[in-house]
């Protein structure tokens, strides 16, 4: 079986074919392309015609991952939807911190009551045009809504349905109904599961639409998968409806890839990216998995492999702060040598800004370009509309008068939403300037790290080529520190698994940070703290050389780069296969006395009482079985299926007195 894996990060799409004759993957050929992010087919063609013309005719399937869903979430992107809870109310958000704790922005959320009966045997449904009249702002501003609702998965989601039902008849526009993305009781959780679906479609199908135009025009006639964020493969067809799914599908791809090149069954992950790094713990040849991905402040019911993502890549933002501290931020923003490549104008507006501006400590220096062309621009406010006539000419530094004449300019919408991109210093203009990457223009590198030093410390570096190195040398400083603390929190939360702590305390950051600046330290001190381990380091992505080796030596960790490790995730992709695992659980149910009187059967779209607990078992293992087929062949798995089924039981502690059991699960296999 001959496969092309194609993976399309923030940065660089990048391709394989292999052949997967043995199981395995055996790569044939690969190439790397720029993402090009306003326009992804061309990337994503540029990266196929790279591969030889006569192995693309030997294609038989196609399987792709992306971390477009990935930087959407952790750089607060996507597209405009709304939220309707059904039994919950502003107060309860806000007593749980749902903004917070689940990622909801509580100006996109609207809350009504549940009334009726939880089994759905009585149930009086909103008065869905009533909440339309009376929030017509709220709704009308929305490109598409996700609707959860409480005791869901107990009556069929009968109320999430008929409200779906309402919003599309009403709007025609896409609807998520928060069961048919989780199925956790939590109803919160469920809709913030469900909103990210929504904000996710349009990001998800650009993609879709993308890899289907560079396909048909290179007669690519293959069928096309998407890996999920558990590193198994769907359609394109429900990757479209369901896109929350693929929030971690580069990362995961990339753990399969990893563990395929590197072959270690005991390591930890590093992928670094344009965008984000990503690290995962493997243990017996098995990542860790999540039943819930959190991930850019949303916490999901998304269940995946799980990844450490922090904000950390070859394009991250590199900014002084007003104290003259040099700071690694969390947004992305085109790399200088990038820019100057593409518009060779951008060297100009640098000499220009070096010779002509004082220190202003607001990166002024940056440049904003048109990322892509929005069309319609009535919704946007005037300022913004002026600032997008003047893109469409190109890029236009900030300190361009033009640009300040613009009276009440904010551009955050318009980054968030990703029409308007940046350009400015990152660990790739470092990379340049250091030697450890030259594919671009090294040039403009320097006149940004001349600028960087001018804006913020005043600093004259025209002829003074010393500190322009020693800027760099601090960049690259600063990201071989973050994710060697990263790394170091990735080891904490593999040993407390899987009650895992969250973030390090101040206490234990400051001790990391002790062990990393004490590496150059001669002799061993009286009392002291050494962290390691004898799994192996595997990197993966195209700077992993450049900032995971000095980790490696402080951790005294092997440290692997294997064969194709620049191409991983595009590996991993080609190498994920269709996997199916549903869960049914059987409820006892009791009356008022505490007496069961029957057994209820909950599947993610089915629910139905017996009673007596064999009836509900077998109905349990009934159901699993064709919800897990059913689903395999909705992820786009052919011919035979294998599928086996697992039973648990939920005990009380019930202190050996008698055994009461809570719930069981039926848990169907299909692969």
């Amino acid at each position: 079986m001959i496969r092309i894996g194609i993976d399309t990060g923030g940065t660089y799409t990048d391709a394989v074919i292999v052949d997967m004759r043995d199981g395995a993957p055996h790569v044939l050929a690969k190439a790397k392309a720029l993402t090009t992010k306003g326009d992804l087919t061309r990337g994503i063609g540029n990266a196929v015609d790279a591969l030889p013309s006569d192995m693309l005719k030997l294609v038989e399937q196609a399987a792709i991952s992306t971390t477009l869903a990935t930087n959407a979430c952790v750089e607060g992107k996507g597209g405009r939807a709304k939220l309707i809870i059904v039994g919950s109310t502003d107060e309860v958000l806000r007593r749980v911190d749902a903004q917070g704790k689940f990622g909801i922005p509580y100006a996109d959320v609207i809350t009504t009551p549940f009334v009726g009966s939880y089994d759905g045997s009585d149930v009086t449904f909103p008065d869905w045009e009533a909440l339309y009249q009376s929030n017509r702002g709220f709704f009308e501003e929305a490109d598409s809504f996700g609707i959860a609702s409480l005791y869901s998965l107990n009556n069929g989601a009968i109320v999430e349905k008929s409200g779906a039902d309402f919003l599309r008849e009403r709007f025609g526009k896409i609807v998520v109904e928060a069961t048919t993305v989780a199925a956790e009781p939590n109803v919160i959780g469920r809709g913030a599961t469900a909103l990210l679906n929504a904000r996710l479609v349009p990001v998800i199908s650009e993609f879709l639409d993308a890899i289907d135009a560079a396909f048909e025009k290179r007669g690519l006639n293959v069928p096309v998968s998407i890996v999920r964020s558990d590193g198994t493969l769907m359609s394109e067809e429900l990757a479209r409806i369901r896109p929350v799914e693929t929030i971690l599908s580069g990362p995961a791809a990339s753990v399969t890839g990893a563990q395929a090149l590197a072959g270690a069954p005991e390591s930890l992950i590093v992928d670094i990216g344009g965008t984000t790094s990503d690290i995962s713990i493997v243990h017996n040849n098995r990542a860790n998995r999540t039943d819930g991905i959190s991930i850019g402040g949303w916490k999901t019911q998304v269940a995946g492999v799980y990844i450490d993502t922090i904000a950390l890549g070859g394009d991250t933002v590199v900014r002084y702060t007003k104290n003259s501290r040099l700071e690694l931020g969390t947004r992305k923003v085109t790399p200088l040598c990038i820019a100057s490549s593409r518009w060779p104008k951008v060297k100009a507006a640098l000499k220009y800004y070096y010779g002509t501006y004082p220190m202003d400590f607001h990166a002024r220096y940056e440049l904003l370009y048109l990322l892509r062309d929005p069309g319609d621009v009535s919704r946007f406010r005037r300022p913004e509309q002026q600032l997008l006539e003047l893109l469409r000419e190109g890029p236009i530094q900030r300190c361009d008068e033009r640009v300040g004449q613009i009276v009440g300019l904010k551009t955050q919408r318009l980054e968030d939403e990703g029409i308007v991109m940046r350009c400015g210093m990152t660990p790739t203009d470092a990379m340049h300037i250091l030697g450890g990457f030259d594919e671009f223009d090294a040039e403009a590198s320097r006149l940004g790290a001349r600028c960087v030093l001018k804006s913020y410390r005043g600093q004259d570096a025209s002829e003074d080529d010393a500190e322009v190195t020693r800027l760099a040398e601090e960049i690259y400083a600063l990201a071989q520190e973050r994710l060697y603390g990263q790394i170091i929190s990735a080891f904490s939360q593999d040993m407390y698994w899987p009650n895992r702590p969250g973030e390090l305390d101040d206490q234990m950051k400051l001790l990391v940070r002790k062990t990393w600046q004490s590496r150059h330290d001669e002799g061993e001190p009286s009392f002291g703290v050494k962290f390691g381990g004898t799994a192996t380091l595997v990197g993966v992505g195209a700077p992993t050389h450049v900032f995971l080796g000095e980790a490696a030596k402080v951790l005294d960790m092997p440290f692997d780069v294997p064969d194709h490790a620049e191409v991983a995730n595009a590996v991993g992709a080609a190498a994920s296969r269709v996997t199916v695992e549903e869960r049914v659980t059987i409820g006892p149910l009791r009356g008022p006395d505490g007496v069961v009187y029957g057994y209820q059967v909950r599947g993610a779209d089915v629910v139905e009482t017996y009673d007596k607990q064999p009836q509900a078992l077998e109905a349990a293992r009934r159901v699993a079985r064709d919800q897990a087929m059913a689903e395999a062949r909705r992820r786009g798995a052919t011919g035979d299926l294998s599928c086996e089924v697992r039973e648990d039981r939920n005990v009380y502690d019930s202190a050996g007195i008698m055994e009461l059991v809570r719930d069981w699960t039926v848990t169907a296999f299909v692969q």
